[in-house]
């Protein structure tokens, strides 16, 4: 009797055995299939970025005429920019006089005669000063010739520098001088900070 006892546990331990190797067994099977899957997975994965990678370069081949180029224009437009700056400046400057002068041309008063036009602009950080001197028959054209070119856009500060009565071929005149700044030629002064302001 104890030997048949024993013979039943062989038979359960031998039972359990087989059922943790088949265990074991779908366990290493399922853990196969899955690396396996994960590896094709990855394999596509990477053949997907190795073709991506070959079509990106191919762009980059392809666009790196182009890229040449523009760098090309950069550097060229980067040498002539100094150039179109100043050619813009200068046509600001040559508008602008060009509008003064048309001012003063046609807002002269008919019995006022113009004798000269000075400009003075020795400082940059100061706009510049300019200077009409004129004849006229009386004192009213003379203010009425600075009320018109209080009226430019191009001119501020319009003021009377002084006004004389001299005598002119036998008869009295009124010999003037009118001063004006001319808008936006004075350089602007770069901010200073001012020491121990606290920030």
């Amino acid at each position: 009797m104890p030997l048949i006892n024993l013979i039943q546990e062989q038979r359960l331990a031998r039972r359990r055995n087989e059922g943790k190797a088949r265990t074991f067994f779908f366990v290493f099977v399922g853990s196969a299939v899955a690396s396996l899957g994960g590896f094709g997975y990855f394999f596509l994965q990477s053949e997907g970025l190795a073709r991506e990678k070959t079509q990106l370069e191919a762009q980059i081949a392809k666009s790196a005429p182009l890229v040449k180029q523009i760098e090309e224009y950069q550097a060229q437009y980067g040498q002539l920019a100094p150039r179109l700056k100043t050619l813009e400046d200068a046509q600001l400057v040559s508008n602008r006089w060009g509008r003064i002068l048309t001012h003063i041309a046609t807002q002269t008063p008919s019995p006022t005669w113009l004798t000269a036009l000075r400009v003075q602009g020795s400082d940059a950080a100061k706009p510049i000063n300019l200077s009409v001197q004129g004849v006229s028959p009386n004192q009213e054209p003379i203010s009425e010739f600075i009320l018109r070119l209080q009226n430019s856009k191009d001119l501020e500060n319009v003021g009377l520098k002084y006004s004389q009565e001299k005598m002119m071929q036998r008869t009295k005149a009124v010999e003037f001088e009118v001063t004006a700044d001319i808008v936006g030629t004075a350089e602007a002064k770069p901010k200073e900070e001012k020491e121990g302001e606290s920030k």
